[in-house]
């Protein structure tokens, strides 16, 4: 969790330089970028690692390492964006065998794998610290929406599932990189605090998760 608390606050300063060194680049051109002009699109591709916060870490206390996201947009001259989010999560933690006790009074020894697999389906709104045509753009992100959640508890070859759609928000904070102004291939890096209203025997009260991605963004006109 420290090296997680780290790329967070790496991100964040990473952030504030960039928008520091975009503001005495906003005034440079003769003529507008079309980015500037008109709404232009963007699309994004990430790789992810998982955190578990509260009652999930309670359920399965490992980093998971099994995530993407998929994001799109439309990027308004006004220098804010919505957006469509979507993704894939899955997180596993298999416990030393053990004997457990069915609310039906049934006994057995087995050994237990607890999984849980999410599907976020949200809209986005941002705000870029940079124009559109900016090599680098800084953001803040707000998104909210729902989450489909597979809860399934292996005990041996026995399981208890429960899958659900959930109500869920994920605030987070990210920078573009695109080399130079108005090219349309970039990096991206995001860190996002997930918060889905999910709760279920061995996982109570909710299922927040941090995840911190990086992958590539295409932005077009």
């Amino acid at each position: 969790m420290k090296g997680i608390g780290s790329l967070v606050a790496l991100l964040s300063v990473l952030a504030t330089s960039a928008w520091a060194q975009n503001q005495s680049n906003d005034e440079y051109t003769a003529f507008p970028s079309p980015y500037q002009e008109y709404v232009t699109f963007g699309i994004s591709a990430h790789y992810a690692v998982a955190a578990p916060l509260g009652g999930q870490q309670t359920y399965i206390d490992k980093i998971s390492p099994t995530n993407f996201v998929l994001q799109g947009e439309w990027l308004f001259p006004q220098r804010f964006s919505l957006g469509l989010k979507t993704g894939y999560q899955y997180n596993q933690n298999r416990l030393p065998r053990g004997t457990y006790q069915f609310s039906s009074g049934e006994t057995i020894s087995a050994v237990q794998t607890r999984t849980l697999t999410t599907i976020p389906a949200m809209v986005t709104a941002s705000y870029y610290f940079s124009d559109n045509a900016a090599a680098i753009r800084p953001y803040v992100q707000l998104a909210g929406g729902g989450a489909f959640v597979d809860y399934t508890n292996f005990y041996g070859v026995l399981s208890d599932q429960y899958s659900r759609f959930k109500g869920a928000v994920a605030p987070a904070i990210g920078l573009k990189f695109y080399g130079r102004r108005e090219q349309g291939l970039g990096a991206e890096i995001q860190a996002q605090y997930q918060h889905v209203f999910f709760n279920y025997a061995e996982l109570p009260n909710s299922s927040p998760s941090l995840l911190i991605s990086a992958g590539i963004t295409y932005r077009w006109y």
